[in-house]
C-alpha cells in the first residue's frame, strides 16, 4: 500500500541479530520472550512488539514454511494513560541555547541552525514530527503565512502560521542553501525521525531536561505537540476567548478527526485553572458536536 515500516524493519532485524544461525523452523517460545524481555519497556510497548512478531509468524504460517507459530501468550495492557511532557517555555529556551554544544560530536549530522528551527517549528504549530521533517519549500507560502501539509496520518491540510515564525522562516531560507527539503542532514539527507529524536535527547539531557513524575517515558520531540495545544488553551483562558468555540477550530488545525482528540488537553491545564476547566468539560460532555461553531 506504499507505506513504509521503518520501525517493524528494524524490530525484524534487531529480533534476527538475536538470534543468528537458527532458521525459521527452530524459533521457539523462549527465543522469542528473550527478545521481548531484553529490556525494560512499558506495557504498551510490548504488546506493540509482540504484536508485530505475531503477525510475522502468522505470515510464515500461512506460506507453510512453519507449522505453528513460537508466541508466547499476550499480556494484558490494560487502559492507556495520557500523559504527555509539557515544556515550560523557559525549557524550550534551554534547549535553544544548548544546541550548539551538539555540534562538537563527531557523529553530529543536523546542523544548529536546523535543529533549532525545527523546535521552533514543532512548538508554533502543533504539527508531527515527520509532518515537519517531510515539508518541503514549496509547501511553505512565506507571503501569504500559510503552510501546506501532506500527512500520512490524515487528510492534507493548509494552516496559517504567525508574523514572527514567518519571519524566522525567512530567515531560515537565506541561510539553507538547499531549496527542496527545510530540514536536511549535513550530507543533504532528508533527516529521519530517529535521527532528529536521537539528537533531541543529547541536547535535553545537556540542558538538564527530564521527567519528575515517575514516568518512565523522557520527554521527546513528539511533546511539542501536545505543549503547543496546552500553551494555546492557556492563553485563550488569559485572553476569556470562547473555548467552545475554539477547541473543534484548534483539533482541525492539528488535524485531529474528533473533537475529543483535543478535550483531553484540559485537566493538563496549570493548577489555576483547574475550576474552569472542569465546569467546562461537564458542559462540554453535554453539548452536541454540532452546536460548538463552525470550523
Amino acid at each position: 500500500m506504499g507505506h513504509r515500516y521503518v520501525n517493524n524493519t528494524k524490530e525484524l532485524r534487531a529480533f534476527a541479530r538475536m538470534n543468528a544461525g537458527i532458521s525459521l523452523a527452530t524459533v521457539r517460545k523462549r527465543h522469542v520472550l528473550t527478545f521481548l524481555n531484553s529490556r525494560p519497556t512499558g506495557r504498551w510497548t510490548w504488546a506493540g512488539k509482540h504484536a508485530r512478531l505475531r503477525a510475522f509468524f502468522v505470515y510464515w504460517i500461512s506460506r507453510r514454511e512453519i507449522a505453528r507459530s513460537p508466541m508466547p501468550r499476550a499480556r494484558r495492557v490494560g487502559q492507556r494513560t495520557f500523559s504527555p511532557y509539557v515544556f515550560s517555555c523557559a525549557e524550550i529556551q534551554a534547549l535553544l541555547r544548548k544546541a550548539p554544544e551538539i555540534q562538537s560530536r563527531k557523529f553530529s549530522a543536523i546542523r544548529v541552525e536546523a535543529f533549532r528551527m525545527l523546535v521552533i517549528l514543532l512548538y508554533a504549530t502543533g504539527i508531527w514530527v515527520d509532518e515537519a521533517l517531510s515539508l518541503r519549500w514549496r509547501d511553505v507560502d512565506l507571503t501569504n503565512s500559510f503552510v501546506t501539509l501532506r500527512s500520512r496520518l490524515g487528510a492534507s491540510r493548509q494552516i496559517p502560521i504567525g508574523s514572527d515564525l514567518t519571519g524566522l522562516l525567512k530567515q531560515y531560507l537565506a541561510w539553507s542553501a538547499e531549496k527542496d527539503l527545510l530540514f536536511l542532514t549535513t550530507q543533504g539527507r532528508r533527516i529521519s525521525s530517529h535521527r532528529a529524536a536521537r539528537h533531541f535527547r543529547r541536547t535535553r539531557c545537556l540542558a538538564g531536561i527530564s521527567r519528575a513524575d515517575g514516568a518512565t517515558r523522557q520527554p521527546g520531540l513528539r511533546d511539542f505537540r501536545h505543549t503547543f495545544a496546552v500553551h494555546r488553551i492557556c492563553e485563550w483562558y488569559r485572553q476569556k476567548t470562547n473555548l467552545e468555540l475554539m477547541l473543534p477550530r484548534l483539533a482541525a488545525y492539528m488535524g485531529f478527526r474528533s473533537f475529543d482528540s483535543t478535550s483531553r488537553y484540559l485537566p493538563l491545564a496549570p493548577k489555576h485553572f483547574q475550576r474552569q476547566v472542569r465546569a467546562l468539560s461537564k458542559g462540554l460532555e453535554a453539548t452536541p458536536l454540532g452546536a460548538l461553531g463552525t470550523l
